[in-house]
């Protein structure tokens, strides 16, 4: 009970290291123009992730996008935070459509 299986717990584990991630990242944003752009950015790749498993998003798929969006929010110095979460939400949406009427288009690797 006490361990953690990587084959178990990625999605925690991917979670985990992207809330890392987001935070640094955020960190180095040297005002709220520049991490409004960052979180746009991630946002649209979050979009792009979003359909690819759109037949079958489960929570894991939830757990990883939030987990950027939390960490980036919580070292977010510059901007206001709810700002943050409509752009990341703006960038997934714009990158989702945008891919389903395949103006971008996403290959299998």
């Amino acid at each position: 009970m006490g361990s953690m299986s990587f084959w178990s717990d990625w999605a925690e584990i991917v979670g985990f290291i992207l809330l890392v991630t987001g935070f640094f990242i955020s960190l180095f944003a040297g005002s709220a123009v520049i991490a409004y752009i960052l979180i746009i950015l991630a946002g649209m790749f979050g979009g792009r992730i979003w359909f690819r498993v759109r037949e079958n998003l489960k929570t894991p798929w939830v757990i990883i996008l939030l987990g950027f969006l939390i960490g980036f929010v919580i070292g977010s110095r510059y901007g206001n935070n709810w700002l943050i979460v409509l752009f990341y939400l703006f960038g997934i949406s714009i990158s989702y459509c945008l891919h389903d009427k395949g103006i971008i288009k996403s290959s299998e690797y």
